[in-house]
């Protein structure tokens, strides 16, 4: 069985990473199936009718990505249109829910916008949650069609909620395959090196495998070919128990899609826990990740952005007398600024202080850039670490973030 995805929009040449792809192959990796290829396309009428019919000479599944709202350049509809040669038409329903999404918002629905509501004759709206293009399915010559959001969260729920039962009809479509089932892990604590010596001494000529490195966090993936799921789910747990069990201590979520710090505040509600930071070079970083996650607030007490030195000394109280001799970027900074926390925030079970250099300008050769000092405090006690990183501003702040809630979860364990 073949599935393409044809990623529609000239931002996608141009100045936006296309994202889709990529959560879309880990989903399909993990229920067995295999996305073929990945095609972007321009806003171009002509253009996308073309990429259809060249992905539609060996494909069963088509999914479109983007193109689907009100303005002139989107586009897919009318192209799908145009390629299967069926009508557009208005949908009640769909336009319906379009005009109370914008009744929430006090705005009349625009005649733009009503195009939204369009969907191929004898095909289904798939309803949109998160945003007001809706999709659409239609089955054709044996071959299914998919028309999704480009928008990667609106993308991605919709994967979430209509693929369950995608999945289920193409297992029974193609019922004697031996489907390829991909299981990823998540790790924090191990080099990609050290992640990937255990593989190959463990599994090498045995199974197919990889890894993937970003920031400090090192994912690896085990394929399985079986008939069914609940068979490579089997195997895979024989091959954590009796080949990789190294690696389970330093596993921290089983699929590609769950963050480091989703993994962290669940943990810290389940135990009742609160969290207060004091963010220097990270910017507020720390206390984004967190907050990205709903229900932080049950965990997140709070974050001050002390950049400035003239913070750290009016907010957390840091005397001069150790900047000027020590530097904002000093173990003894990072000890000041958790001893102001502790004082705003004594209710607080864990306190996280962050000084260092991102970058790529103000390190020194005593203090390289990728130098951080964190202080963890909880109750009277306070764990200073130094830290050495390479990379980008970017990847320096990021590996620093990773690190904090790896070291955090390490306790809360």
């Amino acid at each position: 069985m073949k599935i393409s995805l044809l990623a529609i929009g000239n931002e996608l040449l141009e100045n936006v990473v296309e994202k889709n792809s990529h959560f879309l192959s880990s989903y399909l990796m993990k229920e067995g199936f295999e996305l073929n290829r990945a095609l972007i396309q321009r806003d171009n009428l002509n253009d996308i009718v073309t990429a259809l019919e060249f992905i539609s000479t060996d494909s069963d599944v088509i999914i479109t990505s983007g193109g689907l709202g009100p303005t002139n350049d989107d586009l897919t509809r009318e192209a799908v249109s145009k390629f299967l040669n069926k009508k557009l038409v208005i949908d009640k329903e769909a336009l319906e829910e379009l005009k109370q999404k914008f009744a929430i918002r006090n705005k009349e629905i625009t005649k733009e916008n009503e195009k939204q509501a369009l969907k191929l004759e004898g095909s289904t709206i798939l309803k949109n949650p998160v945003g007001t293009a809706p999709g659409i399915y239609i089955e054709q010559e044996n071959r299914d069609y998919i028309l999704l959001p480009g928008v990667p969260s609106e993308f991605k729920t919709m994967i979430e909620i209509y693929f369950p039962d995608f999945i289920k009809k193409w297992q029974k479509k193609f019922p004697y395959e031996k489907n390829k089932y991909s299981f990823f892990y998540k790790t924090t604590g191990l080099s990609e090196a050290e992640v990937g010596k255990i593989l190959d001494e463990n599994l090498k000529g045995e199974f197919t495998y990889g890894t993937i490195a970003d920031e400090g966090i090192i994912t690896f993936r085990i394929d399985i070919f079986a008939n069914d799921k609940k068979k490579a789910s089997s195997i895979m747990s024989e091959i954590l128990k009796n080949k990789l069990n190294s690696l389970i201590p330093f596993i921290f979520a089983e699929n590609f899609s769950t963050s480091l710090s989703e993994v962290f505040v669940r943990k810290m509600e389940s135990l009742d826990k609160t969290i207060v930071l004091a963010e220097s070079c990270s910017g507020g970083l720390l206390a984004k990740k967190i907050t990205d996650i709903p229900g932080s607030s049950r965990i997140f007490l709070g974050c001050i952005v002390c950049y400035s030195n003239e913070l750290k000394k009016s907010l957390l109280g840091v005397p001069e007398d150790v900047l000027d001799k020590f530097g904002a970027v000093s173990s003894e900074t990072a000890k000041f600024m958790d001893e102001g926390l502790k004082k705003l925030f004594p209710m607080a079970d864990y306190r996280v202080s962050i000084t260092g250099i991102a970058g790529p300008e103000g390190g020194s050769r005593e203090k390289p850039v990728g130098t951080v000092f964190v202080a963890i405090g909880r109750k009277n006690d306070v764990n200073i670490k130094k830290l050495n990183f390479l990379g980008t501003r970017e990847s320096i702040r990021e590996k620093t973030t990773n690190y904090v809630l790896y070291f955090l979860l390490k306790d809360l364990k």
